[in-house]
């Protein structure tokens, strides 16, 4: 009988198989997931990853894990959740390449330069070190203002910029992770940031914006780079011009368009919602009426109901996934890799009408507020369904106002033409 490391256990399935895992404070309150590891507890691929599994770091937050591979020099490594074991391992070994070559001096990248900056005092929230002595204290800002003892205020992050800051980063990491810093040009940026433009989301882009330039303007004094390129690129402006999509767009996107961008549009259109809340959206069980969504735009609870063709489509996909939105290959679409699949198809050549006409993703939300007020919702009631602020919708409703209230004038106009007409043209004929 083999023994085994500390925290890992086998368990040995009817059929005879044995499966290890590593799981600390096993049959306790703060156990931890089980990290699965290799069949053979002989080979050494099972020994490497047991001792790595020394310099793993968990921690739970509202019931969701985060974890971390922390190397020699205390660096934290964000991995994803074990549960997919293929990915999780493959992470941890990228981690264990970057550790190395941050050791050897080498190591000039994005993903590097994101780890480094993570670790220091410029990514740490806003809040109180309680561990400071009162002889610690700085000295009061303003005159005659009281201090509690033992409590120094600290610098740092809100929760929402660091917030910002990791979704970002997420991106920079998928499209740029293994590039050096250096390498980046203004080009390349500008590109990276017209994408949000051409999604319509100019807020968000200029978001990305902000937090790579800070994160380039911290890495220079540390040996990323010799200049920030992001400062001669070109912000995203809201020019307030993303208009509906007509029957001719939906039409050509249908016929021309890859299998896998299909279901998101049809869900933004039916739903009204923003594409980043799109893209997570999870398949609605049989017979259930609505499907809540969290928005992360605000965290309030979206209560999307679900419209009848829009549920014949969700069963028409014949899937069975728990994400409604998949990629051709049956996997889920992240929101970094949707946004780039989004910015490529686009740019195709059957899509320069789109590019011409400024037809972007966000118009579909304009869509969907404008087919609620065409059958008579109100302002109130289209606010609760798409869960937008009233101002807004009221914003979007001016277009539709103008038509409807059009087509009532043209109807007045009819009935009483008649017998306005000789007051305006006289006694000339009819044309008939």
């Amino acid at each position: 009988m083999v023994d085994l490391p500390r925290y890992v256990h086998g368990e040995k399935k009817p059929s005879g198989r044995r499966y290890f895992a590593y799981q600390r404070y096993r049959g306790t309150p703060k156990a931890w997931p089980r990290v699965p590891l290799p069949a053979d507890p002989l080979s050494v691929e099972f020994a490497t990853r047991a001792k790595l599994c020394e310099q793993l770091a968990a921690v739970r937050d509202d019931n969701i894990w985060h974890w971390k591979f922390v190397d020699e020099a205390g660096r934290g490594h964000d991995l994803p959740a074990p549960d997919d074991a293929e990915k999780f391992w493959t992470a941890v070994e990228k981690a264990v390449e970057v550790a190395k070559q941050f050791a050897a001096g080498e190591r000039r990248t994005f993903r590097a330069l994101i780890t480094d900056f993570k670790a220091s005092a410029a990514f740490k929230l806003k809040g109180n070190d309680p561990s400071a002595s009162a002889e610690e204290q700085p000295t009061a800002a303003r005159p005659g203002a009281k201090r509690k003892p033992g409590r120094r205020s600290v610098g740092g992050l809100s929760k929402s910029t660091r917030g910002q800051y990791s979704r970002h980063f997420r991106e920079i990491e998928e499209n740029w992770g293994d590039d050096p810093v250096r390498a980046l040009t203004t080009v390349d940026a500008q590109a990276a940031i017209d994408v949000f433009s051409e999604l319509g989301m100019p807020s968000a882009g200029r978001a990305f914006r902000a937090t790579i330039s800070r994160l380039i303007d911290w890495g220079i004094p540390r040996g990323y780079a010799e200049v920030n390129v992001i400062e001669k690129t070109e912000k995203p402006h809201e020019d307030g011009t993303y208009e509906p999509w007509a029957p001719w767009a939906f039409e050509h996107f249908f016929a021309n368009a890859r299998l896998g961008l299909h279901m998101p549009v049809y869900s933004a259109l039916f739903t009204g919602q923003r594409i980043s809340d799109v893209v997570e959206m999870k398949r609605p069980q049989d017979g259930v009426r609505e499907m809540p969504i969290i928005a992360q735009k605000t965290n309030g609870i979206v209560p999307i109901q679900i419209h009848s063709e829009y549920r014949a489509i969700i069963k028409a996909t014949g899937q069975d996934h728990e994400k409604l939105h998949l990629r051709e290959d049956g996997e889920p679409w992240t929101y970094e890799g949707f946004k780039t699949a989004w910015q490529r198809e686009l740019n195709r050549d059957v899509f320069k009408r789109f590019r011409e006409e400024r037809v972007v993703f966000h118009g579909i939300r304009k869509n969907a507020v404008n087919n609620l007020l065409e059958v008579g919702c109100s302002e109130a009631l289209v606010a609760a369904i798409i869960k937008m602020s009233p101002a807004m919708v009221h914003h979007y409703s001016k277009r539709v106002n103008q038509f409807r209230l059009a087509r009532a004038a043209m109807q007045q106009f009819e009935a009483g033409w008649a017998e306005l007409r000789p007051h305006v043209l006289g006694n000339l004929k009819i044309i008939t």
